[in-house]
């Protein structure tokens, strides 16, 4: 379990954005685009993620929100919520329903890969980087 997670967000790209109608996201979740311009909503399989929330509004992450988030371009170390599975440090990073998980060898989406250990519901560090795993070499 990490005491507190990493942070480095000196040359992230933050951006503003607002929780799509019927829409909920927390700090620490991944999320994708919403269906309009500047809308965001939050995304369990890593599909069209563009970013992490990094901080609420005063509406606490429910529809309208404007949130904080942090594009998934690297150059930075974003505290993320482990999802079920955990998280191992040096691991790729993908996205589960409750968080972000190491994400093995299958192929899936992935969203970064990991600075610290832990387990579900623990918050730890991840560099951003989107992509797609489809191979592991060697494998």
């Amino acid at each position: 379990m990490a005491v507190r997670a990493d942070r480095d967000l000196k040359f992230a790209v933050i951006v503003t954005r607002t929780v799509e109608t019927g829409q909920t996201v927390a700090v620490g979740r991944v999320v994708k685009d919403g269906n309009a311009d500047k809308e965001c909503q939050h995304t369990t399989d890593g599909v069209g993620a563009i970013g992490v929330v990094t901080a609420l509004g005063k509406l606490n992450g429910a529809a309208g929100d404007k949130v904080q988030v942090v594009y998934l371009a690297g150059a930075c170390v974003i505290p993320v919520r482990v999802g079920t599975g955990g998280a191992a440090r040096g691991a790729l990073a993908k996205c589960v329903a409750d968080g972000v998980t190491s994400a093995g060898d299958e192929d899936t989406e992935v969203v970064g890969f990991f600075t610290q250990y832990g387990v579900a519901g623990d918050i730890v560090g991840m560099v951003p980087a989107r992509g797609r795993l489809t191979e592991v070499a060697g494998g």
